[in-house]
């Protein structure tokens, strides 16, 4: 059941830029660096959805930009169940990325690419992909 919490969301929007500048730099420098970006990028997303003190983006965020007043604290209600998944989603397929690109398999920069635009069209517009699809879906089930 979704429930509109009150969310930080510069720390978000931060977690988010910081994501699609390491992704694009692990692009640019290859392997072996680019696989290990992407891995953390992964880790972050992943393990920082269950433990906060995991999500250094965020951390960075809370306990020195924005004390420091280089960002500000934007607090807004949202929900953020379907967000929850996406990240959950996005941190396992970068780790298969990084799996694939370190078996020599292209395949992992695509999957890192799409992960990568997903989360600019969330930092830049607030535009989730997966609440976009399951909206759609959810639509097309009442209409049937």
């Amino acid at each position: 059941m979704a429930t509109d919490e009150i969310f930080d969301v510069s720390a978000r929007k931060v977690h988010q830029w910081v994501c699609v500048a390491l992704l694009a730099a692990g692009f640019v420098l290859g392997t072996p660096v680019g696989i290990w970006l992407v891995a953390l990028i992964g880790v972050v997303m992943l393990a920082g959805r269950f433990w906060w003190p995991a999500d250094i983006f965020r951390q960075v965020t809370w306990r020195v930009l924005e004390p420091a007043g280089i960002v500000r604290r934007r607090e807004v209600q949202e929900d953020h169940d379907t967000r929850r998944v996406a990240r959950v989603l996005g941190g396992i397929i970068l780790l298969a990325a990084a799996a694939l690109l370190a078996a020599g398999l292209g395949i992992g920069w695509v999957l890192s690419a799409a992960i990568g635009i997903m989360i600019a069209l969330d930092a830049a517009f607030n535009f989730c992909v997966l609440c976009f699809l399951t909206y759609q879906v959810a639509r097309l089930q009442t209409q049937q």
